[in-house]
């Protein structure tokens, strides 16, 4: 993982992801970079033209004097950073940048319950259900500190491929972390297609210390919170498919899978 790409808007949610970011960096020599996203203003009115966009050109000056200050702050602590601000929308600058520097992973700040409306926020949400790149979302009350153990909910769907497990496993090595891999499912035994599921998994893991637990359970978010509630977690991996569980768990407003505790950061993998 060389490079850790964190959107940030200066809230006090984007910079918690950022220190969560600075200290991945440090422990992976990877280079830090911090992009912040202006959206263009709306105009309805042409009189109304040179008033707004002398408007804008001075909130993106603002933008890049606060940008300056935290990259100056930061670099007491890791010397790859570098921060830009840009005008446009958060859902194209992301994936261009991520794009352009190769980053291995995406950080994003998570506001907590009540102070959003919904549990991540609507950019994160959408860059989750449109995107192809891994995002660890940081609750605004999570702090870094040694990923001893990850807890990965998995559907053991076959179509997978090993190659989306990068992020994770990077993070695994470099911890030596135990990975717990669960699935939640009605009665013990797996089904043909999720046995060879879990063989795909155990292939793809097999260099990591890895476990596996079958929960029975006809609600998963409630099955991943009693795992969590009594084995340690730093950080929980799900998979996000298109039109699958996870959309199902975090397209509502409130989700019962960020229930258990706000201070557990979340990997979020994507299928393809």
């Amino acid at each position: 993982m060389k490079n850790i790409l964190v959107p940030t808007d200066f809230s006090t949610a984007s910079r918690n992801a950022i220190n969560y970011a600075v200290s991945l960096a440090q422990v992976f020599n990877a280079e830090l970079t911090l992009i912040n996203a202006i959206a263009p203003p709306i105009i309805v009115d042409d009189s109304l033209l040179a008033p707004v966009m002398i408007t804008q050109a001075e909130i993106i000056e603002d933008h890049k004097t606060s940008m300056e200050k935290e990259i100056e702050d930061l670099s007491k602590k890791i010397a790859k950073i570098n921060g830009f601000v840009e005008e446009g929308y958060a859902l194209d600058i992301i994936p261009k940048w991520i794009k352009e520097k190769q980053v291995g992973l995406t950080v994003m700040g998570m506001k907590g319950k009540g102070k959003s409306n919904s549990v991540f926020g609507s950019t994160t949400t959408a860059l989750i259900q449109r995107s192809s790149f891994p995002i660890l979302i940081i609750p605004e009350t999570a702090s870094f500190k040694p990923i001893d153990y990850i807890t990965f909910a998995s559907d053991f769907n076959v179509t997978i491929e090993i190659d989306r497990y990068t992020a994770l496993l990077d993070i695994a090595e470099r911890f030596d972390s135990l990975i717990n891999i669960i699935n939640v499912q009605k009665g013990s035994s797996l089904s043909q297609e999720k046995a060879i599921g879990k063989m795909k998994a155990d292939l793809a893991f097999w260099k990591q210390k890895h476990q596996f637990h079958i929960i029975n359970g006809s609600r998963v978010e409630e099955g991943i919170n009693q795992f969590i509630e009594t084995n340690p977690t730093d950080i929980l991996t799900m998979v996000a498919h298109k039109h699958s569980l996870f959309q199902r768990l975090f397209g509502k407003v409130h989700t019962k899978i960020m229930s258990y505790q706000t201070e557990i950061p979340l990997l979020v993998l994507q299928s393809a």
